[in-house]
């Protein structure tokens, strides 16, 4: 019962960091999906901020998943941010979208294991 508890809370956060790095990925103009993923670092920047102050719910999110919501937005605006810097240097773009989303997979975890820890 309590690993279907913790499925369920998880799911929110992979879907959004999924389908936010997703959109990067997918994103023909490099400029501009560089400068979404660094707004989206900055909001999510602030997001683990105030998960860290505030110890009552916000909007009805509690400040763990506040966290681990932001914890998943800056992994995939980390490698969004790489992709769209370093798409120049590969020659085939279906590669440079594997490269970074392996690693947006380990930064998710990486970032978790870190961030989440400190909570």
């Amino acid at each position: 019962m309590m690993e279907r508890i913790m499925w369920m809370e998880a799911l929110p956060v992979a879907v959004i960091s999924a389908s936010v790095f997703g959109g990067l990925a997918l994103m023909s103009d490099r400029p501009r999906g560089a400068l979404i993923a660094q707004c989206i670092m900055a909001l999510a920047g602030g997001l683990v901020f105030l998960a860290i102050l505030r110890d009552a719910p916000l909007f009805g999110i509690t400040p763990l998943s506040l966290a681990a919501i932001a914890t998943g937005l800056i992994s995939a605006s980390i490698a969004g941010m790489f992709y769209h810097l370093y798409l120049g240097r590969f020659e085939r773009v279906w590669a440079a979208r594997g490269v970074f989303t392996i690693l947006y997979l380990v930064l998710s975890a990486l970032l978790g294991v870190l961030f989440l820890a400190l909570l």
